[in-house]
């Protein structure tokens, strides 16, 4: 298995442009294939960083990507937030900053990154200040 992070996915891309696009939805959250590092698209939304902070597993490495209203200009925003529950396994752990830079080169224009580990870190009040 290979160390890098796969991206080529066209339901990753489909859904990044359904986001930046507003087409629908407004998050997107990524995950890997089991075994593999192969990201695969777990959900989407349209229920906001709510709906989004449901989503993420303790025992799973994640990137999400969602469209905020930024309070100051009523503009959008992006935010990418990459997820590395506590329980995920130490060897996997070792993978994640270099998965998240790749992710971040894939999820091109976003205005704010979140490394996250647990429920307080996506809390949707946080993030927004």
């Amino acid at each position: 298995m290979s160390l890098q992070v796969n991206l080529s996915s066209r339901d990753l891309t489909q859904a990044y442009q359904d986001v930046v696009n507003a087409r629908g939805i407004d998050w997107a959250i990524f995950t890997y294939d089991k075994g593999s590092n192969d990201l695969k698209v777990q959900g989407t939304g349209d229920g906001g960083l709510e709906e989004l902070q449901e989503e993420f597993s303790d025992g799973r490495m994640q990137y999400a990507f969602a469209r905020v209203k930024d309070p100051n200009s009523e503009l959008p925003k992006f935010v990418q937030i990459n997820w590395c529950g506590d329980g995920v396994p130490v060897a996997r752990k070792g993978l994640f900053h270099t998965h998240s830079s790749a992710v971040a080169d894939f999820l091109r224009g976003t205005h704010v990154v979140v490394n996250a580990r647990n429920e307080a870190d996506v809390e949707p009040s946080l993030i927004m200040s």
